[in-house]
């Protein structure tokens, strides 16, 4: 039995060059080799192995290479078996080797993976027809190599592209399947490949919410009134799911609110109707699965760490009343209206973290506000810049935050807005602040620049 081995290399995630490097053998003796290689043409095709990949079976690789077991293969069948892996950007390397004997031949793939961390996953915009996990079953069953994630670069997602294309031509369904990298263009790595359905106007009439109560839906219907009409993804549902409507969750005390992926359902179809209308429209009801989980009221509120703003000085800031449903919303918006007063007394590196301890049993939820103060920072030096010497002057005298007194972060922003009618007339400035931290001296000190426009 002879036996002869190859490799193919793949760089930069696999696309496009092949190096066919003949191992172990000698030059003079490849011309020899490749001639009784072509002899085997006609050899039946009797196993096909693999080694090196942990994401992939025999099986699969077999299916994605285009051999087909009991046919008829040579070397040159082999050879483009080894770059439809390479081209696929799944790998880094592919290597081959066969035997053959009078009756048979036999193939082995030694493969190296390229990296979980360079493949980025798949998502489906808008393909209403199909739910996510009916997509993801037809693309398992026609592309072997799909496994939920894709290689930012190489031939794998035109092959998924082709496949969605596919399945809706197989339904009469219309529009043109399209892909795009999520994120920016210059990003090395994006966040996910998108696929679309183009060429088609696909309109949201409503939005739904299985599994939310009467009173939820009517108050989420409110959060979704500006989707009615927009066009359909899910990337727009979730971003709506996660800016819009959990917020309104977590207002109403729902504090374990979840939303699930969003789905869709056609109402209706039209075609055109003139030249100024698409070819194809369709109308759907948008679903938003929500699971509302127990909706909690505040039971107490206690604090943890505060000495420079008193309990009483720091508790109106805060807006949970003990017997009513917990306003997590709010809840952001009065630390920071707390930060802020910190920040006028000089504790330029305060943190305040609500810890949320929920009594399931009772739906009730205990808050303590933890509050790192931080040192105190003092007024450091000050300086003026982009202005001639008379404003510099009437800038300087307006200031009447002494250096070496507490810092007051809200006072900085008041001169600010103060500042223009300080500054010459009939011109309009642009306004930079800096505040540098010196962490030794506890110090703040302040520039400020302006540029006129």
């Amino acid at each position: 039995m002879k036996r002869f081995t190859f490799s193919v290399h793949g760089f930069a995630f696999a696309t496009a060059t092949l190096c066919l490097v003949l191992t172990s053998l000698a030059a003079a003796q490849s011309r020899s080799a490749i001639a009784k290689t072509n002899s085997a043409a006609g050899h039946k095709l009797l196993s096909v192995k693999t080694s090196g990949t942990a994401r992939y079976t025999d099986k699969e690789i077999l299916a994605a290479s285009g051999l087909e077991l009991g046919q008829n293969a040579a070397e040159g069948d082999f050879q483009e078996a080894a770059q439809r892996l390479v081209n696929s950007g799944l790998f880094t390397e592919v290597r081959y080797s066969f035997s053959y004997s009078d009756a048979s031949v036999k193939v082995e793939f030694q493969l190296s993976d390229i990296e979980q961390s360079k493949l980025v996953p798949a998502h489906f915009d808008n393909f209403v027809w199909f739910t996510e996990s009916e997509l993801r079953a037809a693309l398992a069953e026609r592309v072997p190599l799909f496994k939920d994630a894709l290689p930012a670069s190489g031939q794998l997602a035109s092959r998924v592209t082709r496949v969605l294309q596919a399945l809706l031509e197989e339904q009469h369904l219309p529009g043109r399947v399209d892909y795009l990298h999520e994120g920016q263009p210059d990003e090395a790595k994006p966040p996910a490949i998108v696929f679309r359905v183009e060429d088609l106007a696909m309109r949201i009439r409503k939005v739904e919410f299985p599994g939310a109560s009467a009173e939820q839906s009517a108050f989420l219907a409110a959060g979704t009134r500006k989707l009615a009409g927009a066009d359909y993804s899910r990337s727009l549902l979730a971003a709506a799911a996660q800016n819009d409507l959990l917020p309104i969750f977590l207002q109403h005390g729902y504090l374990k609110a979840q939303l699930g992926p969003a789905d869709a359902r056609v109402v209706a179809r039209t075609g055109a109707q003139d030249e100024d209308t698409p070819k194809d429209e369709i109308e759907v009801d948008a679903i938003v699965p929500v699971t509302p989980g127990k909706q909690y009221s505040v039971s107490e509120v206690s604090w943890k760490g505060n000495s420079a703003v008193t309990i009483l000085e720091a508790a109106p800031f805060f807006h949970l009343p003990e017997g009513q449903p917990a306003d997590a919303v709010r809840l952001l918006r009065d630390v920071e209206a707390l930060i802020k007063l910190y920040r006028s007394r000089g504790y330029m590196k305060i943190q305040i973290k609500p810890d949320a301890q929920m009594d399931d049993e009772r739906s009730t939820v205990h808050y303590v506000i933890n509050v790192a103060e931080g040192d105190l920072y003092k007024m450091g030096e000050l300086e003026f810049l982009g202005v001639d010497s008379a404003s510099k002057d009437r800038l300087r005298e307006a200031w009447t935050l002494r250096e070496g007194q507490p810092y007051n972060a809200d006072y900085t922003r008041k001169f600010l807005d103060d500042a223009p009618r300080l500054l010459p007339k009939g011109l309009q400035y642009s306004i930079k602040l800096n505040e540098e931290l010196d962490a030794k001296n506890k110090t703040v000190d302040v520039t400020i620049q302006f540029k006129a426009q």
